[in-house]
């Protein structure tokens, strides 16, 4: 007998009433190697497959606190065809690569930012990865310059770099952050 779609998403849709943060967690894990492989075989941007696959679970959640929303397929089609979209989305419509002011540098605003708590070290392997983002002109580069520097909204941030939502964006800037975090702890442990 064939596996019927409510049986193979009953143990993620119970964990998810139980507990959201748990459900989605376990959504987030269970279906993302999937996808990214998936999709790698229509986008081969894979630093954005994983903010497209942040952006399916995103809607995902919503879609599944909504008493009215009925999920009638697998939650993994359910999350590849909201990325497949997506992806076919970039495609036709490629998000606008934003010119930096002639002349910018990191430092025009690192200047003005407050950075109470850290040690100078800190510091200074901050400051070199901060410039290495901006070389590269990296997606976390281009929201923390509209973020930071240019103090746009979040919404704005989103509509000009193609983030389907405010939320997407917000999560997005937030996974910078923490792999700014990461590489500066690494860096730190291992010049010990």
């Amino acid at each position: 007998m064939a596996k019927s779609y409510g049986q193979s998403n009953q143990y993620f849709l119970n964990l998810f009433q139980a507990n959201r943060d748990k459900g989605i967690d376990a959504i987030y894990l269970a279906h993302k190697d999937y996808f990214i492989n998936y999709l790698a075989q229509f986008y081969n941007r894979y630093e954005e497959l994983e903010e497209l696959y942040c952006d399916a679970v995103l809607v995902l959640n919503e879609k599944l606190i909504s008493p009215s929303f009925q999920l009638t397929c697998s939650i993994q089609v359910y999350l590849n065809a909201i990325g497949r979209n997506q992806v076919f989305k970039r495609i036709k419509n490629p998000p606008i690569e934003m010119p930096w002011p002639e002349n910018f540098t990191c430092e025009d605003w690192l200047q003005d930012v407050e950075f109470d708590g850290i040690s100078e070290r800190e510091y200074e392997i901050f400051r070199r990865l901060f410039q290495q983002m901006a070389e590269a002109k990296s997606k976390c580069y281009q929201i923390f310059q509209l973020f930071y520097y240019q103090e746009l909204p979040m919404w704005e941030i989103a509509i000009e770099l193609g983030y389907s939502s405010e939320a997407n964006a917000r999560n997005q800037k937030y996974q910078c952050l923490v792999r700014l975090r990461e590489k500066i702890y690494k860096i730190l442990k291992s010049n010990k």
